[in-house]
């Protein structure tokens, strides 16, 4: 299976795509599957004109689909985040396919690898999230997404499926200190059996005020 790049730079490329199910089996990250077209379209078009420039991280990135349409776009380079060797493997290849070396692979666990990011201080303007549908289902996705939050200034874009709504903000370790460092959804948009949640940066409130949340579209 293939994915192709959809605008940008490298519009019409092909990246390679997951292994054949029966190759997945039994292998961590055997759930992998690409952000659907549609999908990836519509996430795109909302965040499209921020990426030229950008560094961007992309969190249970698979085959890197996410990242490499980013770079495509614009962005100035992207950290990958993989627990699967094969698919590991893949990202780097998709690299080489592209003549990229704005491209970073941490492989490993993602909260083992954001902790890593954290200490040596290392920041980003955007970040995607797309994990296992099921570790969404388990919680597992909301701690990951607390531990993305603080190094991202911008937004940060979460991938899951269309049945199931993301939290209305992200709550980070440091949110009760400092009550406007956390994220708060802005938007939802679904498309097929899948959807996007665009988190935000929220202000600073006025003393003894709770800001608003902003309107889902």
């Amino acid at each position: 299976m293939s994915v192709r790049i959809g605008s940008g730079r490298f519009a019409g490329r092909e990246l390679l795509g997951p292994p054949p199910e029966r190759q997945r089996r039994g292998v961590a990250g055997g759930g992998t599957r690409p952000t659907a077209a549609r999908l990836k379209k519509s996430l795109f078009a909302v965040i499209g004109d921020e990426l030229p420039g950008a560094r961007v991280l992309d969190v249970c990135a698979g085959t890197g689909a996410l990242g490499f349409e980013a770079i495509s776009r614009g962005a100035a380079g992207c950290v990958f985040l993989e627990r699967s060797r094969p698919m590991g493997e893949r990202i780097g290849k998709n690299a080489e396919r592209l003549g990229l070396d704005g491209a970073r692979l941490l492989a490993g666990d993602a909260a083992r690898s954001l902790r890593a990011l954290a200490r040596r201080g290392e920041r980003f303007d955007a970040a995607f999230f797309d994990p296992p549908w099921s570790e969404w289902e388990e919680g597992g996705a909301a701690a990951a997404l607390a531990a993305i939050a603080p190094l991202v200034s911008r937004f940060v874009a979460a991938v899951h499926p269309a049945s199931r709504s993301a939290p209305p903000e992200i709550l980070t370790p440091e949110s009760a200190s400092s009550p406007g460092f956390r994220f708060r959804r802005v938007r939802e948009v679904a498309a097929g059996d899948g959807a996007f949640s665009l988190f935000r940066p929220a202000e600073p409130p006025p003393t003894g005020q709770e800001p608003p949340l902003t309107p889902i579209p």
